[in-house]
């Protein structure tokens, strides 16, 4: 049997990153295949090569800087550290990896093992933080490459970048995205349609997933908050829905914060204690694209915050806009210009969602399986 490494970001502090990750290797293993995740955690000093090299603003480096200076400065640091615990518990416990490698070098070298790779999900093909170990540029001649649910983040960059992703793409025998806005990039990039599937997360029902959660010390029902960029209107939204229905707020900081917002805080988890806040929770607010997954998986009423003004370069919003068309809950997507909306919205019809994913779920894994026969597997 041919030997299958899986590429994407694990060592992020991410909870939906590291489930992805999870979700997809889970489903290939199900199937029958030798699979791993090759386990690349890159050096400083390769951190450092990559941000000059893709001219990144000082800025991105120091919002780093200035996210260990908030973690150190919290009042319990521990829990930080506590977190990072959690999350390599849940690594080694539901990951199975490949040597630990922190240069090009050392992943061509351990690449050599394997026979046919996989890049995806995520947004490891961010034009913004372009590396080209994550489009396997290490892989050696003549072995096959499939790119499963990658996703671009956004749905523009430079003339330069255009052209050196150009060549990556060429290089993959078969090329599916995680939004439509990656589908219409490519399509501009190499003239190929290639397909739209689901998130690797959405491969997985939703009884599997509740074998990974594990459920929080928590008697009283609650409304769980998760924001990955901190809003203080969303917050007092939060809060003046929280007193309409007499319910306690939840709220799991990044290292960005929102800190001090008077909600219970908790830190000091992995990525299973977060699926059991999800899952045990009664309301869920968030501006995750993972969240809204795993709030639809679990069934609970959802809010869904924009993260950036659409007009913002930078946005990321595609991805939510593509995954809320997909379970045809658009209503749940709110800014500030439609905050009053949140106490106004019909409940969720999950059953539909149940069977949008289901159809979706068999056309993204009709595609991968078909793609692993066409490259031999």
């Amino acid at each position: 049997m041919k030997k299958i490494a899986k590429l994407t970001w694990l060592h992020n502090g991410n909870f939906g990153s590291v489930l992805q990750a999870a979700a997809l290797q889970r489903y290939l293993l199900e199937q029958g295949y030798d699979v791993i995740d090759l386990d690349y955690n890159a050096s400083l000093s390769e951190k450092l090569k990559n941000w000059i090299r893709n001219r990144n603003s000082p800025k991105l480096f120091l919002g780093k800087f200035e996210e260990a200076k908030r973690k150190k400065n919290y009042k319990n640091p521990e829990e930080f550290v506590k977190r990072g615990e959690k999350f390599s518990e849940f690594e080694d416990k539901w990951i199975k990896r490949g040597q630990l490698c922190h240069t090009p070098v050392e992943i061509k070298e351990e690449s050599k093992k394997y026979d046919i790779f996989i890049c995806g999900s995520d947004q490891i093909w961010s034009p913004a933080l372009m590396n080209p170990i994550f489009y396997l540029d290490f892989v050696q001649k003549g072995k096959k490459k499939i790119a499963y649910a990658p996703s671009f983040g956004v749905t523009s960059t430079t003339t330069a970048k255009e052209k050196k992703i150009t060549e990556y793409l060429k290089t993959f025998s078969n090329i599916s995205v995680r939004e439509s806005q990656g589908q219409q990039f490519i399509k501009k990039l190499i003239g190929k349609n290639v397909p739209v599937v689901i998130d690797p997360t959405l491969l997985l029902s939703t009884s599997i997933w509740n074998e990974y959660a594990i459920a929080p010390e928590i008697e009283e029902d609650y409304i769980l908050c998760y924001l990955l960029t901190p809003n203080s209107k969303y917050l007092q939204a939060v809060s003046k829905f929280a007193k309409e229905k007499g319910l306690d707020v939840v709220i799991v900081p990044t290292t960005k914060g929102p800190f001090d917002t008077g909600f219970k805080e908790i830190i000091g988890i992995g990525p299973a204690e977060w699926l059991g806040l999800i899952q045990n929770s009664k309301y869920v607010f968030t501006d995750s694209f993972h969240g809204c997954i795993f709030s639809s998986l679990f069934h609970k009423e959802f809010i869904l915050f924009k993260r950036f003004k659409d007009e913002n370069k930078a946005s990321e919003n595609s991805r939510i806009y593509t995954l809320a068309k997909m379970l045809d809950v658009e209503e749940r997507i709110i800014d500030e210009s439609n905050l009053n909306a949140i106490g106004k919205l019909k409940m969720i019809d999950f059953e539909k969602v149940d069977a949008i994913i289901e159809g979706k779920a068999k056309e993204s894994k009709d595609w991968l399986l078909n793609a692993l026969k066409e490259v031999g597997a």
